[in-house]
């Protein structure tokens, strides 16, 4: 089962409004097409996901920052952190707001 597919599975059973997609991707233009994906259905029309809109929220991990422990944050995001650039980070929690807004 393709991951889209599974995705697709847990929204029927939980509910869009239980779940959130969570990326690590650093790539702002893939990042917005994978939200615009599982928030409105694949744009190219081409995959599993081909005009279904889950109605999915995304975020970037980033972006949950403040509600991960500081531990845990240390430990597996912060140098991850410290090697991108503070504009790219600010480009990718625009574009992740941007998809959820509209």
């Amino acid at each position: 089962m393709a991951e889209q597919d599974k995705i697709k599975a847990l929204a029927e059973k939980y509910g869009a409004e239980n779940l959130i997609i969570v990326f690590g991707l650093n790539q702002p233009f893939t990042l917005s097409i994978l939200a615009e994906t599982f928030k409105n259905g694949d744009p190219s029309y081409a995959g599993p996901l081909a005009g279904i809109a889950l109605g999915l929220k995304s975020y970037h991990i980033f972006e949950l920052k403040e509600f991960i422990p500081e531990n845990i944050w240390e430990d597996q995001m912060e140098f991850k952190e410290l090697e991108t650039e503070d504009s790219l980070i600010e480009n990718i929690k625009s574009v992740m707001e941007e998809i959820r807004n509209s």
